[in-house]
């Protein structure tokens, strides 16, 4: 029997100015209702807050960051890993009680990478994990004069997380704060080889909370359940405040487990969720039908999936095993950090003319935005919209949208046109009844276990050995993460080198997700024209070429 859904689906987005009064809001309104379930540094397992539990905490630490030195548009570094959830979302909260800037930390970073950003925002405070507490001991110097806050009761660096709570005031005078403020930087990746920030004010970041309900299909009685990490724009932004907007309950997940992620979903009700398409794969690939069925999903109504591409094959599965014999919405979606998160989705009733519809470009990614005022087109290099069937970039438009690349204003102006369009650098096309396909990731991002990677970085690295002349990178596919990374290497004369050397090479310099895996040597890089190396010419069976 096919179960009543009742989704409120608003017109316009919510009333709040800022992420503050968001909260403030939920925590009268919504009181004793459990808003957070995750796992906790302090405690040592899973703990829960309701609203007003969320809300009181967020101030106590509000007031130790001010002690700490924290005013209004500081940034406040946020070095958590999911065991330390609890702690990431009480911080997110207490900074913006103070006016300051959330600054989610990349936990996969190396110290040249990890210097670089510290360098770049200048924290006025890090809340941070005992695993880090090594790594930033080692770079000092980019840290300037932040505080630093250990979520561990006898840290090795800095101060104590639960000792700089229990000394603070609880009395925390009002920040002024305007929607237009900063509310987050989320880093991402870019064609330029180095992180750019993503500055998101408080009314977009709003609008994202309502809109991104939508996505997920919560209401106020939802339990919904990720294990994005932290430093993701998913799991520092859209899941976060999606679940504020929304009401309900969060459920963070310590990392994503087969059997533990199941039995989570059954122990807590869950009845929305997002599973990376490599993420659902795995779950249909360990599970048979009959063991899927024997758990107790009643209260399961959404599946979200995505993230990356993946086989026709995989597409009719997941529809025949999750959507039509679970009796759950199944929704595909695309998004990106830049939009704060504003996107489009494959919705459950699309799915089987979708899947009937596919072709050279795949499963459709959908022609539905998150809520009715996201708007998206495809436009030619003049700016114009593309015919039906011709190969355009995506664009987004929409409240949420980012303000700007931080100090990046050449940038910034590259992918924010003047009426309002964002470009995402996705290459696309739509058919004849609004159907729009992803056709080609234009700013060369190798996308792995639904992280994104630039190429130019992971080249940039390569330059730096002495054997490297030229080096493309490219993905290599991966039936369960998507795409490894490939470099494909033009090597000096001399010295010569192995590719387990170059291999080396890089794990010392970047995070482990964005090493190569395979390294080819070719005489020279296929170019065009006008000199520019030809990917595609690459990516074909990912073999080395001679």
């Amino acid at each position: 029997m096919t179960r009543i859904r009742h989704l409120d689906v608003p017109a316009a987005p919510g009333p709040e100015p800022t992420v503050r009064d968001l909260l403030d809001d939920r925590a009268t309104r919504y009181a004793d209702h459990t808003a957070l379930i995750a796992e906790s540094l302090v405690t040592g397992g899973e703990t829960s807050f309701t609203y007003a539990e969320l809300r009181a905490r967020a101030t106590r630490l509000a007031a130790a960051l001010a002690k700490a030195g924290v005013g209004k548009g500081d940034r406040v570094g946020i070095l958590l890993n999911n065991d330390g959830a609890a702690e990431a979302h009480l911080t997110y909260h207490a900074s913006h009680r103070l006016g300051a800037i959330n600054v989610p930390l990349n936990t996969r970073y190396v110290a040249r990478e990890l210097a670089y950003v510290l360098e770049f925002v200048q924290p006025r405070a890090v809340v941070f994990g005992p695993e880090f507490a090594e790594l930033l001991a080692s770079l000092k110097p980019s840290l300037g004069g932040a505080a630093l806050i250990e979520v561990a009761d006898t840290p090795a660096l800095g101060t104590s997380f639960r000792a700089a709570v229990e000394a603070a005031d609880a009395d925390l005078p009002p920040t002024p704060l305007e929607p237009t403020d900063d509310a987050d930087w989320i880093f991402t990746s870019g064609t330029t080889g180095r992180p750019k920030a993503v500055a998101l004010t408080h009314r977009g970041s709003v609008v994202c909370g309502y809109q991104s309900t939508g996505m997920w299909g919560m209401v106020q009685t939802s339990v919904y359940q990720s294990f994005a990490p932290f430093f993701t724009s998913t799991g520092s932004h859209s899941n976060l405040l999606a679940a504020l907007a929304a009401g309900c309950t969060y459920v963070v997940e310590r990392e994503f487990h087969v059997q533990h992620t199941l039995d989570r979903m059954e122990r807590h009700g869950t009845t929305s969720t997002f599973l990376i398409s490599t993420v659902l794969q795995l779950i249909l690939d360990r599970r048979t039908p009959e063991e899927l069925d024997a758990y107790d999903f009643s209260r399961l109504e959404r599946i979200c999936y995505g993230g990356q591409s993946a086989s026709p094959a995989f597409y009719h599965r997941a529809w025949r095993e999750i959507g039509e014999r679970w009796d759950v919405d199944l929704h595909n979606i695309y998004g990106l950090t830049e939009g704060g998160t504003s996107g489009i989705m494959l919705v459950n009733d699309d799915h089987p003319e979708a899947l009937a519809r596919m072709g050279s470009y795949g499963l459709s990614i959908g022609r539905t935005g998150y809520r009715p005022w996201i708007e998206h087109t495809i436009l030619d290099p003049d700016g114009s919209p593309t015919a039906v069937g011709e190969v355009g970039e995506l664009c987004l438009r929409g409240p949420s949208t980012m303000s700007r690349y931080v100090d990046n204003p050449e940038a910034t102006a590259a992918v924010l046109l003047p009426d309002g369009w964002l470009r995402t650098g996705d290459m696309a096309t739509a058919d004849e009844d609004g159907f729009v396909y992803f056709v080609d990731r234009d700013k060369q991002l190798i996308r792995r276990g639904g992280l994104n990677i630039s190429s130019a970085e992971v080249e940039g690295v390569l330059l730096e050995h002495p054997s490297v002349a030229e080096v493309a990178v490219v993905p290599l596919p991966n039936r369960v993460l998507g795409s490894d990374v490939r470099a494909v290497v033009v090597l000096e004369s001399s010295p010569p080198a192995s590719p387990e050397e170059l291999i080396a090479f890089c794990r010392e310099r970047l995070a482990d997700y964005k090493v190569p895996i395979q390294v080819d040597f070719v005489d020279a890089l296929p170019r065009n024209g006008m000199n520019r190396v030809m990917k595609g010419v690459l990516t074909g069976d990912g073999g080395a070429l001679s």
